[in-house]
């Protein structure tokens, strides 16, 4: 919107052409507009998250139940480091430099590429998650289960499947 003023009490309008769109670059951007699909486990169990949440499974195992989250936050989310030193903070761990942090990096191949993935433990509070990160071109999805440390060896090959799964349908 475009204001003018002047000495006069009168009102100046202006009219400005529509631009054309294409009818062919639309149905094209239309068609790169996928969703994001996933293959969960028969024994996960969907359960209620918080807004931020694509999706929040309840993990069973022997040792009770796991809380796995599914969120996805545009670009690279603020990257490596602060999301998994935010995840150490919350497990009251102390943070790691990026070169610590990439030691414990996991490279795993899911339909959708390379993914990282990272086990946090606290044995004093007897928490861990487990976590997966996966890059993609626009937006970067974080996938943390919390649960007890010595619920990872029953639930990290089908965690594995899981992140492993993302992939777009089109």
């Amino acid at each position: 919107m475009i204001l003018s003023c002047d000495s006069n009490n009168h009102t100046r309008t202006y009219h400005l052409p529509k631009e054309k769109i294409n009818n062919i670059q639309a149905i094209e951007q239309t068609a790169k507009i996928s969703e994001l699909t996933w293959e969960q486990p028969n024994t996960w169990q969907p359960s209620e998250g918080s807004s931020m949440r694509m999706a929040s499974y309840s993990i069973p195992y022997s040792g009770g139940a796991g809380d796995l989250s599914v969120i996805q936050l545009a670009g690279t989310g603020g990257g490596l480091e602060p999301n998994v030193n935010r995840w150490r903070r919350q497990l009251n761990l102390e943070p790691l430099s990026l070169i610590e942090i990439e030691k414990n990096i996991i490279e795993r191949e899911g339909k959708l590429g390379i993914f990282n993935m990272i086990q946090i433990i606290n044995e004093k509070t007897d928490t861990a998650f487990l976590c997966a990160i996966l890059n993609l071109p626009e937006n970067t999805i974080f996938v943390k289960l919390s649960l007890k440390p010595n619920g990872i060896p029953e639930v990290k090959d089908e965690f594995i499947i899981f992140c492993s799964s993302f992939n777009w349908t089109n």
